[in-house]
């Protein structure tokens, strides 16, 4: 990764980080859903680089790409156009030359949605959603580790509201690769400055 662009949140006392997270996250999956390829992957990376373990992503996006090109293409502008005044659009930069530490940014998923458990266990096994969502009765999952900054977005294509769990890995070695239409990777990582 060569390139980046930063992208400040600005909030006020009507409209919270979270709130603004909410809409500016979908605006940015959006466009990354349009340069997307054949597998459904993308090359841009994103990095949160105020993110705090105490479940703050902070108030800055970090857009990361090898080329300044794939960075233009996303046509942020437009795609950000409706949240003008609670975004900050700064310039393509260069990725400084000493960096020696990087970090990749996954999605986390907890099994605490019982709901979801049930229709995807129904589906499996072939039983009803009831049959199903009494198996999971005196279910308590993972409720205790849910600690991680999350975005909470209303899915498009189900309709369903979901909370996006962003983890961070640090790593001392660059590991090059594909990133989600969410920006987001298990193993591809970026430059953490």
């Amino acid at each position: 990764m060569k390139y980046y662009i930063d992208i400040a949140l600005i909030s006020n006392e009507e409209d919270n980080l979270g709130y603004l997270w909410r809409k500016f996250y979908v605006q940015i999956h959006l466009a990354l859903v349009e340069v997307r390829d054949e597998n459904n992957l993308v090359s841009i990376g994103l990095s949160f680089p105020n993110y705090s373990n105490n479940r703050s992503l902070g108030d800055t996006l970090r857009l990361f790409s090898s080329t300044k090109e794939k960075l233009k293409e996303l046509k942020l502008e437009v795609w950000l156009n409706r949240l003008e005044g609670y975004v900050f659009i700064g310039d393509i930069k260069e990725v400084p030359k000493n960096i020696n530490k990087f970090v990749s940014f996954r999605r986390k998923q907890f099994k605490t949605n019982v709901e979801r458990l049930a229709r995807r266990q129904a589906k499996r096994k072939k039983i009803s959603y009831e049959e199903a969502l009494k198996n999971y009765e005196n279910f308590d999952g993972d409720k205790n580790k849910t600690k991680l900054p999350y975005v909470n977005i209303k899915s498009l294509s189900s309709e369903r509201e979901m909370k996006i769990f962003i983890e961070k890995i640090e790593s001392e070695e660059e590991k090059k690769g594909m990133f989600s239409t969410y920006g987001l990777s298990r193993e591809s990582t970026v430059p953490w400055f």
